[in-house]
């Protein structure tokens, strides 16, 4: 290693110590167009020296000067990065520490045989370690370095500046004086009155300062006494903490700890806020528990004025079986909710206390189980069960910082069991509970053990499916004419599958069985307790595809037969299980008719019914693929069932079903190019020539999915056959779109034609800054348990105001938006991973 004649070298002094300090020396970097590295004064140049310097000495290097590769990994709204320039090459500290040791100085001069001094342009490089400063002592003795003017230390991945800085060589530690710190990666950058470095990651900050945002920007701070930020962990902590917005404290705590970069750590969350007729204000300030690698927990405080103080948690554990969670929330008596049209109706009489505010005194609260288990191995076990104090709460209260399912029914499901190479055993406990007061409870499945084994013997491969369920009801829902008992499930078939290019043949034969053992019913007289049936069933399914080999687009024809035969089986014994006749129908309803009904063995869901049927289906589907991307670019199918003879064999009586052509159906899409289609399917009952059902849409992302757009129409006839049918005519629309810079619009409306009135309505704006987000959604949607008692259309509605603030790097608030957001705009999750993925 040579030195110019004016330099001098002495590198077993500072070969451990020195070698062990962090700055790295930079080759320039090809893909910038404008600015490089500067070896000689350990930043970034420009070209351009004008307002984009003051910014270099935090390593921040302007959009325009990236590389495409890291342009296009840039979050929403940044204009740069901080950039380390060693960050490609992957140092490892062994790589770093086989490097040699090189030290230039304009002047070197030894005081004794242990100190060292070095003046002018001071640099101590290892590979991507540095330190610079005009100059430099070195006591052996204590091994401790001083260092004034102009101080720069570096190693991947951190950068801190100062005045003056005491180093001690072994420890990794360090005190800077008027100084500044980058961590690169973790996009996080602040300054303070005095730094302290100890060990590689991590740093403390006296009277100091904070933040994810952009050089000359401080949307947000954090500023305290004492802020610590430790790099390995993702954690940050301070003493006497003032959160600013801009230059205003909205929040102080004497003590906080805090995630910073995309992992989560312990510390405050920040808060969910919003307001809505029903409620009023609702606010929520969730704490996280970061309290092992394998388990944390967050604990939110929650207040909503209509209602009173609440409480909610989360509490998730992994191991090297299963993944659990917990969630649990509790409202002690409820206030009954402050909406004023509530209370309008209830002062003039046109409804009653109870009937507005149908919860008010109770004590509320919410408990929900998952637990998916069998990692790596052929065993298997979940938990999922959800329960809720009453019918209502997720419409009242909802929560604020998880997600819960919440349908017609909230599941309660235990499950276990073993995937062989053969064989597959599953035993589950099932039972709901009810949402919807006006609907029949369902069964609870106490339990059901189902095997199920697959065989391929030559020619063919078999399947044979056995399923043992007892069908249970709780006390309170047993009332005459609901049966219970056990069914004993038997499918078994042969099935041999020949597939080509040229389309597919799959003849099938098989046989159902159905056996069960009724339990005594007061006041109901068995026919028989222990009914049993059976039907064998034979099929074919036949498939052609023509390829249309002329042309720019490549056609295809693809025509299709399938036919089902399944002998008919009297059924008596269960349409009249009793004297009364009660049937047994445990878990069976008809399907609604839809194209994919047309190649299914069977009309109903559930096990309870074996139908008859002789039948043939025929139809049709053409494509077209672009030859160039081989995207396929159109798709219509269309199909119609033929019936040999009259069905018999209803769902809760025999029935004489005369029709020799079932509906037409008929199925449409259509991609305009890969970020773009159209889809549409209906059903049209030729017979009656009138549009039974019709469901079409459209659905758009732009290549970087910040624009969403979706429409879709639904229309579904009555049926004169089926009581209490309604018609079903709605339109839907939903979109987020940019619309300036950083600035984005989101919005929903949903209207019912048939019942002239909006389901739901929202409009909202958001801000999507390189350090924060902002999103203010104001929403009005249809109150269903209101809009039943009253005729005053004013009334049958909510309104409510949401807002979601975000700090990029340290945590973000809005539970409540993302769930609304989610539930109206097709692909806003797969949005929100692209455009946020340290959300």
């Amino acid at each position: 290693m040579q030195f110019p004649a004016h330099r001098q070298r002495h590198s077993r002094l500072f070969g451990v110590a020195l070698g062990l300090l962090i700055a790295p020396v930079y080759a320039q970097d090809s893909s910038l167009s404008k600015c490089e590295f500067s070896q000689l004064q350990n930043r970034w140049v420009c070209q351009d020296e004008g307002a984009a310097n003051k910014y270099l000495d935090y390593d921040w290097v302007p959009k325009i000067d990236l590389s495409d590769r890291e342009r296009e990994s840039l979050a929403p709204g940044c204009e740069g990065m901080f950039k380390d320039p060693f960050a490609e090459l992957h140092f490892s500290d062994e790589s770093i520490g086989a490097l040699p040791l090189e030290i230039e100085a304009d002047n070197a001069a030894m005081n004794g045989a242990d100190k060292a001094e070095l003046e002018g342009k001071v640099r101590v490089s290892q590979g991507p370690r540095s330190i610079g400063a005009e100059s430099m002592s070195y006591d052996r003795n204590t091994d401790e370095a001083k260092l004034s003017g102009g101080v720069v230390i570096r190693q991947p991945g951190m950068l801190i500046r100062g005045q003056e800085a005491t180093v001690s060589t072994v420890k990794h530690e360090g005190k800077f004086s008027d100084a500044l710190f980058v961590l690169h990666g973790m996009h996080m950058r602040g300054s303070a009155s005095s730094i302290s470095q100890e060990g590689d990651d991590k740093i403390v900050l006296k009277n100091g300062m904070i933040t994810s945002c952009e050089p000359g920007s401080r949307a947000w701070s954090l500023q305290g006494q004492e802020l610590a930020v430790e790099k390995g962990k993702g954690q940050g902590y301070g003493k006497n903490v003032v959160l600013k917005l801009g230059k205003v404290p909205v929040f102080y705590l004497p003590y906080i700890s805090f995630p910073v970069g995309d992992e989560r750590r312990s510390g405050f969350l920040f808060p969910s806020l919003s307001s809505s007729d029903d409620g009023g204000l609702d606010i929520a300030l969730p704490y996280y528990l970061n309290l092992a690698p394998n388990y944390d927990a967050t604990i939110t405080p929650r207040y909503i004025s209509g209602r009173g103080p609440m409480f909610e948690t989360e509490f998730r554990h992994m191991n090297s079986f299963s993944v659990d969670s917990m969630y649990m929330t509790y409202l002690p008596n409820d206030s009954g909710g402050g909406d004023p049209d509530v209370q309008r109706l209830i002062d003039n009489q046109q409804i009653t206390e109870s009937q507005g505010k149908p919860h008010m005194g109770d004590n509320r609260w919410l408990m929900h189980f998952d637990q998916i288990g069998g990692k790596r191995t052929g065993w298997f076990s979940n938990l999922d069960y959800t329960k809720v104090s009453d019918e209502d709460y997720f419409r009242d209260l909802g929560t604020s910082s998880f997600d819960v399912s919440s349908n017609t029914y909230l599941n309660q499901r235990l499950a276990a069991g073993h995937v062989g190479e053969r064989w597959n055993i599953q035993a589950k406990i099932q039972d709901y509970q009810l949402l919807l007061l006006d609907l029949a409870p369902p069964y609870r499945q106490v339990p059901q053990i189902s095997a199920e084994g697959f065989y391929s013997p030559g020619l063919g491969s078999i399947s044979l499916y056995t399923q043992y369920t007892r069908f249970d009801l709780r006390p309170e829902d047993k009332v005459p004419g609901k049966l219970t008992g056990e069914r004993w499930f038997g499918d078994y078939r042969w099935r041999m599958n020949a597939e080509n290019s040229w389309g597919f043949i799959r003849p099938e034969v098989g046989y159902k069985a159905l056996h069960y053992n009724i339990d005594e019913t007061p006041g109901e007289t068995l026919r028989n307790a222990s009914p049993s049936v059976g039907a064998a069933q034979a099929s074919l399914d036949l498939g052609v595809v023509f390829e249309n080999p002329r042309g720019h687009f490549l056609q295809t024809f693809e025509p299709r037969v399938y036919y089902l035969f399944r002998e008919y089986e009297n059924q008596n014994e269960l349409y009249n299980a009793t004297l009364s006749g009660t049937s047994i129908n445990f878990d069976t309803s008809a399907r609604t008719f839809s194209y994919y009904q047309l190649y299914r063995d069977t009309r109903f869901s559930g096990s309870d019914r074996l139908d008859d049927a002789n039948q043939v289906t025929i139809g049709a589907t053409t494509r077209w693929y672009s030859r160039a991307t081989g995207l396929e670019l159109f798709q219509l199918s269309l199909g119609q069932i033929n019936h040999f003879r009259d069905r018999r064999i209803g769902l809760n009586s025999e029935i004489s079903a005369t029709d020799n052509a079932s509906e037409i159906a008929a199925d449409f899409s259509a991609n305009l190019n890969s970020r773009s289609a159209i889809y549409s399917s209906l059903i049209y009952d030729d017979a009656a020539q009138k549009l039974s059902r019709l469901s079409t849409g459209y659905h758009y992302a732009s290549s970087d999915q910040s624009t969403l757009f979706n429409t879709s129409y639904s229309y579904v006839r009555r049926n004169p056959e089926v009581q209490q049918s309604e018609v079903i005519n709605q339109l839907d629309f939903a979109f987020i779109k940019p619309v300036a810079e950083r600035w984005s619009l989101m919005g929903r409306s949903n209207y019912d034609f048939e019942n002239k009135q909006e389901l739901e309505t929202f409009l909202g704006i958001e801000y999507n800054d390189c350090c924060y987000r902002v999103r203010v959604l104001a929403r009005r949607w249809l109150d269903s348990n209101i809009a039943r008692l009253v005729s005053d259309r004013s009334a049958r509605f909510d309104q409510g105001l949401f807002f979601e603030l975000h700090l990029k790097g340290l945590g973000g608030s809005g539970a409540k938006v993302d769930s609304i957001l989610e539930d109206a705009i097709y692909g806003y999750r797969d949005r929100e991973k692209r455009m946020n993925p340290g959300k």
